[in-house]
């Protein structure tokens, strides 16, 4: 039996005018052996006119190693004449076992300027 539950989201609200500063969220891991595959999950709206987000991302391990990398995640935009807001995940990692106990930060920062996001975190899901 594992420890995590089969999909835990972790989000944290962004500036929607202007996103330009880190924000991080916290996994709390107890459970060493299990695999998940871990997703980016973003919520925007129609202010979002890109295709792309360009991000900067940050883990820190328990042991404080920080693994940093860019990555652009393609969003699709539903057509609606409303400003709605769509959360969508995309694929960042998949098969990972955390190797320590204790907190795991996932820090996000835009490459750029970027109006229309409102959310931004990470997603686990316990590999079947």
């Amino acid at each position: 039996c594992s420890c995590l539950a089969p999909q835990n989201t972790a989000m944290v609200g962004v500036d929607m005018h202007s996103w330009t500063k880190v924000k991080s969220v916290v996994y709390e891991n107890s459970d060493t052996i299990s695999l998940r595959n871990l997703n980016i999950a973003i919520r925007y709206n129609d202010n979002f006119v890109d295709k792309s987000l360009p991000l900067k991302v940050v883990i820190m391990s328990p042991d404080k190693r920080i693994f940093e990398e860019t990555i652009t995640i393609q969003l699709h935009h539903p057509s609606t004449a409303l400003a709605v807001s769509t959360t969508e995940s995309r694929p960042y990692r998949t098969n990972v076992a955390f190797g320590q106990k204790g907190t795991y930060v996932f820090a996000f920062k835009p490459l750029a300027e970027v109006r229309g996001v409102e959310a931004i975190g990470i997603e686990l899901k316990e590999v079947e």
